[in-house]
C-alpha cells in the first residue's frame, strides 16, 4: 500500500518546528516498519509563503486547524493528489492535525472515502475506510470543534482583560510603535502624520495627492514594502488614536470553526483615553471628519462595500471589495479658487482657463455648463478676470473680518434657533430643585406605607405618578446639560474661526485658507431695463463658510421656525425680540407679522410648515 501523512502546526516558533520534525520522524519509522511504500509526491509550506517539494509527504507550517481548509496549501495539495490516487492511506497524528472544524473535516474525508483513499488517525486508532470506526471519527472530530471552540473564548476574555490594561491588540497603526504591548509614538512618523492632517485641512489637498506627495518625498509606510494610496491616508485620517483615544474590542470572532466575526456596539468596545498618544487635538479632528463628509457628498471617497462570492467549493462568502464611490464633481485643491466659484444662474461650477498671446497671459474662470452645453443650460458666461477676482476677496476678507458685531449677530441666531439658549443656568436649578423635591417626595410616601398610613394600592398610585414627573424633569435636565455642552462646543469654534480669521495673511491666500472661510462665490448676471433698454448687471458675493454652514442658511433656519410660530400664534414675542430684530436688521421699533413675513418672502426661502 503506498501511503503518506500529513503534519500541521499553528504556529513558526521554535517549539512548533521540533513539533514538525517529531511528526515527520514519528510517521516515516511508522510507515517504514509496517512495510507500506512511501508516496512519490508531497509538499511543505511554510507560513513566510515559501514552498518545498519533500519525500512523501505533506506539511503546513503556521496555520490554525480552526481556519477554513482552503487556506491549507499543502493540504488542498494532499486532496488534488488523493484524487488522482498517488497514495492509498493518508496517516494523520490526531483529528486536530487533520482540522478542528467538524464539518470540513467530515466532508473531506467523505471525499477521500468516495475515491478509496483513506485516513488513520493513530492517537484514535481509527481508519476512515472501516465503518466500525465511524462514529469514533465524528466523535472525536466534534470534540476537537469545541475545544477549538472554548480555546477561542478563552483567548478572546485575556485580550478583553489585556485591552482594559491599555495593552494594544494588532498591528500598530502609523505613527507609533509597540513597547511591551503599548503603543508609543514614532517622532518621525508623528511628523508625517501632522503633515497629512495639515494638507488635507488647510492645504484641501485631496487623498490622493497627499499620497503621491508621500511617495515622491519617498516617505516609507508602516510595513516598508508597499507605496502610499488614497485608502492609507484616508484610514489614516479617521483613527481617532492620534487624539489619544484607543478603542479596542471592536470585534470578537463568534465562531473560529467557521471564521465568522461579528461587530461589538459601540457601548461594549473597550475605550481608554491616554494623552500621551496625542498628535491631533479634537477640534482639527473633528473638522477633518466634516471636511471627509463634505468631500464625500460633492466628490466620492474611498470606500469598502460588501459583496457575496462564491468560494472554491461553491459556497457564497461575504468579501470585501474596495472601490472608489465618485461624485458628481471633483475635488481640487490645484487653482486658488478651486471649487470656490459658482454660477448664480444655473448653479453650476466656474472653470479655469489659460488664454496667451505673444506679450500677456490672461487667466479667467466662466460658467462651465454655458461653455460646456451652450446657452440652452445657462445663458450667461459670468466671465471673470482672476485678477480682479482676487482683490475682490482680499478687500472682501478685511472688511469681513472688521465686521465683529455682523458675525456675532449669527452666532446669536444659531443659539437660539438651536438651543433655545435663554436662561439655561436658571431653567437647570429649576429643574434640580424640582428633582430633589420628587425625591422627598418619594421618600415621605415609602414612610407613610410603612407606617401603614397609606394602603399598598395609595403608595402604587403616588409612587407611579412620581416617577412619572420624576423621569420628565430629569430627561429636562439631561437635555440642557446635552445643549450647554453644544453652546460650549459652538462657542470655542466660533473663538477658534474668529482667531483663523484674524491671522489671515490676504497677501498669501491658499485655496485651502479660502476654504475654510469660504463657502462659495458666487457669480451671476441680472437683467433689467434701463430707458426701455435691456441691461446686464454682474455681480459677485461671498457665501462665508460660518460655522460649517452659511449666514443664508442660518436666516433660513431661523426664519422656518418663527414664521411657524408665527403662523401657528404660539410666538412668544419676548423670547424673539432680538431674533427678529437679527433677521430684519431693525431695531427702532417692533416689526409687524405683516413685515416679517414680508421679509421671508422677499429675503428667504421657506417652504410652508
Amino acid at each position: 500500500m503506498k501511503a503518506t501523512f500529513y503534519a500541521r502546526v499553528s504556529t513558526d516558533s521554535e517549539e512548533q518546528k521540533s513539533s514538525i520534525e517529531s511528526q515527520i520522524e514519528f510517521f516515516q519509522e511508522y510507515i517504514k516498519r509496517n512495510k507500506h511504500r512511501m508516496a512519490d509526491c508531497g509538499i511543505f509550506c511554510k507560513r513566510d509563503g515559501t514552498a518545498e517539494a519533500t519525500n512523501g509527504y505533506y506539511v503546513d507550517e503556521g496555520f490554525s486547524g480552526a481556519k477554513s481548509f482552503k487556506y491549507r496549501r499543502a493540504f488542498q495539495q494532499m486532496i488534488i493528489d488523493a484524487k488522482a490516487r498517488k497514495f492509498d492511506m493518508i496517516f494523520v497524528k490526531d483529528i486536530k492535525r487533520f482540522g478542528r472544524n467538524a464539518q470540513e473535516t467530515l466532508k473531506y474525508i467523505g471525499e477521500l472515502k468516495e475515491v478509496g483513499v483513506g485516513v488513520y488517525f493513530d492517537t484514535i486508532s481509527a481508519n476512515t475506510l472501516n465503518r466500525d470506526d465511524d462514529f469514533r471519527i465524528q466523535l472525536f472530530a466534534s470534540l476537537a470543534e469545541e475545544e477549538s471552540t472554548s480555546k477561542s473564548k478563552s483567548v478572546q476574555w485575556g485580550k478583553k482583560v489585556k485591552y482594559k490594561q491599555g495593552v494594544w491588540g494588532g498591528r500598530e497603526p502609523y505613527g507609533y510603535n509597540l513597547k511591551e504591548g503599548k503603543l508609543v509614538k514614532n517622532d518621525d512618523e508623528e511628523k508625517i502624520v501632522r503633515e497629512v492632517f495639515r494638507l488635507f485641512l488647510n492645504e484641501s489637498m485631496g487623498q490622493r495627492n497627499i499620497a503621491n506627495e508621500l511617495n515622491a518625498k519617498n516617505v516609507p509606510t508602516k510595513s516598508g514594502k508597499t507605496i502610499w494610496d488614497q485608502s492609507l491616508i484616508s484610514k489614516m485620517l479617521k483613527n481617532a488614536v492620534y487624539t489619544g483615544e484607543i478603542r479596542l474590542h471592536r470585534t470578537q470572532k463568534i465562531d473560529i470553526n467557521r471564521n465568522i466575526v461579528k461587530e461589538i456596539p459601540k457601548e461594549e468596545q473597550v475605550v481608554t483615553h491616554d494623552e500621551s498618544l496625542r498628535m491631533i487635538d479634537d477640534e482639527t479632528f473633528r473638522l477633518v471628519q466634516l471636511e471627509k463628509e463634505k468631500r464625500f457628498e460633492k466628490f466620492g471617497d474611498f470606500k469598502y462595500n460588501n459583496i457575496v462570492v462564491e468560494d472554491d467549493e461553491g459556497n457564497e462568502v461575504i468579501k470585501k471589495q474596495r472601490n472608489i464611490e465618485r461624485g458628481l464633481g471633483r475635488h481640487s485643491s490645484k487653482h486658488l479658487f478651486s471649487n470656490l466659484l459658482k454660477c448664480g444662474n444655473c448653479g453650476g461650477s466656474l472653470r479655469r482657463k489659460v488664454q496667451k498671446n505673444n506679450k500677456n497671459t490672461f487667466l479667467y474662470w466662466f460658467c462651465r455648463n454655458n461653455d460646456q452645453f451652450g446657452k440652452h443650460k445657462c445663458g450667461y458666461r459670468n466671465l471673470q478676470h482672476e485678477e480682479k477676482l482676487i482683490e475682490f476677496v482680499k478687500e472682501e476678507i478685511v472688511e469681513y473680518r472688521n465686521r465683529p458685531n455682523k458675525r456675532k449677530y449669527y452666532l446669536q441666531t444659531i443659539l437660539k434657533t438651536r438651543y433655545n439658549a435663554k436662561d439655561i443656568e436658571d431653567r437647570k436649578q429649576q429643574l434640580q430643585n424640582e428633582i430633589e423635591e420628587l425625591k422627598i417626595d418619594k421618600k415621605g410616601i415609602l414612610k407613610q406605607v410603612t407606617r401603614e398610613s397609606i394602603t399598598q394600592e395609595e403608595f402604587d398610585e403616588y409612587n407611579k405618578e412620581l416617577n412619572t414627573q420624576l423621569y420628565e424633569a430629569e430627561s429636562k435636565y439631561n437635555q440642557l446639560i446635552y445643549i450647554n455642552n453644544e453652546i460650549e462646543k459652538l462657542l470655542s469654534r466660533f473663538k477658534q474661526f474668529t482667531i483663523f480669521l484674524d491671522e489671515v495673511d490676504v497677501e498669501s491666500l491658499t485655496n485651502g485658507v479660502l476654504r475654510k472661510i469660504i463657502h462659495s462665490i458666487v457669480a451671476e448676471t441680472h437683467e433689467e431695463v434701463i430707458f426701455d433698454a435691456p441691461f446686464e448687471k454682474h455681480t459677485l458675493t461671498i457665501e462665508w463658510n460660518f460655522l460649517d454652514t452659511t449666514e443664508r442658511e442660518i436666516l433660513r433656519e431661523s426664519s422656518k421656525k418663527l414664521r411657524k410660530l408665527l403662523i401657528m400664534n404660539t410666538v412668544d414675542y419676548e423670547s424673539t425680540d432680538d431674533m427678529i430684530e437679527t433677521i430684519t436688521e431693525n431695531s427702532n421699533r417692533r416689526p409687524t407679522k405683516e413685515e416679517i413675513e414680508y421679509h421671508f418672502e422677499k429675503f428667504v426661502e421657506v417652504d410652508e410648515p
